[in-house]
């Protein structure tokens, strides 16, 4: 079994790099969220070399543009929990300040102004669908 599957790549990969693979987070706690995940497992970040190091912040700066940009984010914030999954990877959470609309519902920030709080949501398969096209095609539109 890979590092990857438990974050379902074949169902929910929005844009893969050559380090980098993003997918929509199975349990979107703001609107957007996304995992940004290594391809290879590394353990802790004195294993990430420095071609993957540069290529994350690429990654990081697109999501970041669409964030706040097309979806209307008001912040991001960008989490390395590495507890359930030890490995090198990030949680991307797209912030907003009241109730906004997005993907077919309304969405409350209930943790905003604080760091977001990690917690388990149900998230409809036509949530996470729209969330894997929309970044999809915000970055394949960036080029």
């Amino acid at each position: 079994m890979s590092h990857l599957d438990k974050f379902a790549p074949h169902e929910l990969t929005v844009a893969e790099y050559q380090y980098w693979v993003v997918t929509a987070r199975g349990k979107q706690i703001t609107p957007g969220d996304l995992v940004v995940l290594p391809r290879v497992a590394y353990e802790s970040f004195a294993d990430v070399e420095a071609e993957p190091a540069v290529e994350l912040f690429t990654v990081l700066g697109q999501l970041e543009k669409v964030a706040l940009g097309k979806l209307g984010a008001h912040r991001i914030n960008v989490i390395a929990a590495m507890m359930k999954d030890p490995f090198v990877h990030f949680h991307f959470f797209p912030r907003f300040e009241g109730t906004v609309d997005r993907f077919g519902k309304s969405w409350v920030d209930e943790d905003w102004p604080r760091a977001i709080t990690l917690r388990d949501v149900e998230t409809s398969s036509e949530v996470l669908a729209a969330v894997k096209s929309f970044y999809a095609e915000s970055l394949a539109a960036q080029g």
